[in-house]
């Protein structure tokens, strides 16, 4: 007998990101404005834009894993690819209003 596996929805894929934080600031890459693209193509291989905001990031590898290993733990994911890069376009401006209030709260500047 076959198994059929459910595909996640666009929206598990983006509740699972909420655990992956930028590496500087203790807030998810959503909540950041990094998130991009979440595609789910009909094999289960989930394909993820995250837009690195700093040229030459330091935690862009673990990012990429923390963000790998959060959709893979999502029921009906089989793959999961990674697109970060300092191509997709970021400012600051895409960060959450609270989060902005927060981060000057705790003396970053925004």
């Amino acid at each position: 007998m076959t198994e059929v596996t459910t595909l996640p929805s666009k929206d598990d894929i983006v509740k699972a990101l909420e655990a992956v934080h930028d590496p500087h600031v203790p807030v998810s890459l959503r909540r950041m404005g990094m998130l991009r693209e979440v595609n789910i193509a009909d094999d289960g291989t989930v394909s993820i834009q995250v837009c690195i905001p700093c040229m030459g990031c330091p935690g862009a590898g673990m990012l990429r894993e923390n963000v790998r290993e959060a959709v893979l733990a999502v029921p009906g994911v089989s793959k999961v690819m990674v697109e970060e890069g300092w191509h997709l376009p970021w400012s600051r401006d895409m960060i959450e209003p609270e989060v902005q209030d927060m981060m000057r709260a705790n003396g970053i500047q925004v």
